[in-house]
């Protein structure tokens, strides 16, 4: 079997590079997305509680009594951070993707002259 000419293998070697980006952009989202979940149930839970009950928030090993609306508050917020960083992380995936399928695609068609 013939060796691939250098241009095939540097794409090759490109082709790597995105598909392991690509894993770790869907890594990162997927760690996001459980983020986002866990502030949405918080905040659930904040909710629901009464007015009057007692709520707590850890600040390192330490728990702090908070008001409810301030608790809301953050909860709001970083649930809108981690929504602003989804569709960041969804946006990159999707580029990666399309890279990826271009590359796929190039590689073939060099490749395919070859095979005939």
């Amino acid at each position: 079997m013939n060796e691939l000419p250098q241009q095939v293998q540097n794409m090759l070697a490109q082709l790597q590079q995105l598909q392991q980006q690509l894993q770790s952009v869907v890594s990162q989202k997927m760690q996001v997305e459980a983020m986002k979940k866990e502030a949405e149930d918080s905040l659930e839970e904040v909710r629901n509680a009464g007015d009057d009950a007692p709520l707590y928030k850890a600040t390192g090993s330490v728990l702090v009594k908070v008001e409810k609306s301030r608790l809301v508050e953050e909860l709001e917020e970083k649930k809108a951070t981690y929504e602003v960083r989804l569709n960041a992380l969804t946006k990159q995936e999707g580029k990666l993707r399309e890279r990826l399928t271009e590359m796929q695609n190039k590689i073939q068609s060099m490749l395919s002259p070859q095979a005939g």
